[in-house]
């Protein structure tokens, strides 16, 4: 029996890490494979260095990966892959990478530009320069994985081949836990779904989302994120962010929003909330950029918006244009289905353990 084991992120409530390792074990158990995770921090952990934002937390925490990894590289060979999701440790520490290649056949996986220092990020993590160990371990893995081309740039950048694999989403999972009729003759809820690392990226909404209060009623619900005072003029729901919860609580927002700031980082994330938003039958309006206006066809599958004016005007046309609405859920729904959902990407993903290599979607 083939054995993998996956040096992951995080757990099961880690984002990145449910995605690209978690929601394919099933899949794993039943093509007869043994798969073995090993997150390097819990949830718990995770929240408590982000809440304190201080190096002793961030000590700790990289204590805390650093005794669970040293005790990973004494089962290498048990294994017939080692699946590294991100870089374990910051530099210049430790590069447990170099050993993992010489000694396992190592799967390199990454859905962030991790080669740039993160706007926000744990100060600890962001003293080093991380462009040149990232290449470096690209050049040693046996398979690099990347959620996006963008990513994949860098990795032929740095001598090596990528495989690109977009993050998945279970849509069979969505469509039955978002099987009920939507309320008629109610006021439009405008929903965001994040964390509260990319909080930020709402301010750019305020001032369309005031303008569009102006013209016609509706309300904001924030999922996850970090609840906070916000002098404005149009009603706010906050409410927490729950792995139970999530695709009920998605699944009920009329209208999907994805504001994002342009830059470097956020060019190299791989939309996962658009994905969501599809899946769960919502209609999308995204910043026109990055990711988003690569997967999203304006008007059809989804909605782009680069100015405050494009933001309010198009959100007002998918407020008041039931058939275009319908359009838009419809286009988002196959786009998903067909190119990012976890029945189209399970091949691929199991390509990445066997000799040679099924092309990339």
């Amino acid at each position: 029996m083939k054995r993998i084991l996956f040096l992951t992120q995080g757990d099961i409530e880690i984002a990145s890490s449910r995605h690209r390792v978690f929601q394919y074990l099933p899949v794993l158990e039943k093509s007869g494979i043994e798969a073995v995770v090993h997150p390097a921090v819990t949830t718990e952990e995770s929240r408590e260095a982000f809440a304190a934002r201080s190096w002793q937390t961030g000590v700790r925490r990289l204590f805390r990966t650093f005794t669970r990894r040293v005790r990973d590289l004494h089962q290498l060979r048990d294994f017939d892959y080692i699946f590294v999701q991100k870089p374990i440790l910051p530099g210049p520490f430790f590069n447990m990478e170099l050993r993992i290649s010489r000694e396992a056949k190592m799967i390199f996986d990454f859905d962030d530009a991790i080669f740039m220092k993160k706007r926000g990020g744990m100060p600890i993590a962001n003293i080093w320069p991380q462009s040149g160990r990232v290449a470096g371990i690209c050049r040693r893995a046996h398979r690099v994985v990347v959620g996006n081309e963008f990513l994949a740039k860098f990795v032929r950048k740095a001598k090596a081949a990528p495989v690109v694999l977009p993050t998945a989403v279970d849509t069979e999972a969505f469509a039955a836990g978002s099987n009920f009729e939507k309320r008629a003759q109610k006021i439009p809820v405008l929903g965001w779904v994040g964390s509260r690392s990319t909080q930020s990226d709402l301010k750019l909404l305020f001032p369309p989302l005031i303008q569009l209060h102006s013209r016609t009623p509706f309300v904001v619900r924030i999922i996850g994120g970090s609840q906070e005072p916000v002098p404005l003029r149009f009603p706010i729901e906050w409410k927490p962010w729950s792995l139970q919860t999530e695709i009920n609580d998605i699944a009920h927002l009329d209208y999907g929003l994805a504001p994002m700031e342009d830059n470097a980082w956020n060019r190299g994330k791989c939309g996962l909330k658009i994905l969501q938003y599809w899946a769960a039958g919502v209609p999308v309006i995204a910043s026109s950029m990055g990711i988003y206006k690569e997967i999203i066809r304006d008007g059809e599958n989804g909605m782009l918006a680069a100015t405050e004016t494009e933001w309010t005007e198009k959100l007002l046309a998918l407020i008041k244009n039931r058939d275009l609405r319908q359009k838009i859920i419809d286009g988002g729904h196959k786009t998903v289905e067909e190119k990012f959902s976890l029945r189209a990407l399970t091949p691929h993903f199991l390509s990445l353990f066997e000799e040679p290599l099924t092309p990339s979607p």
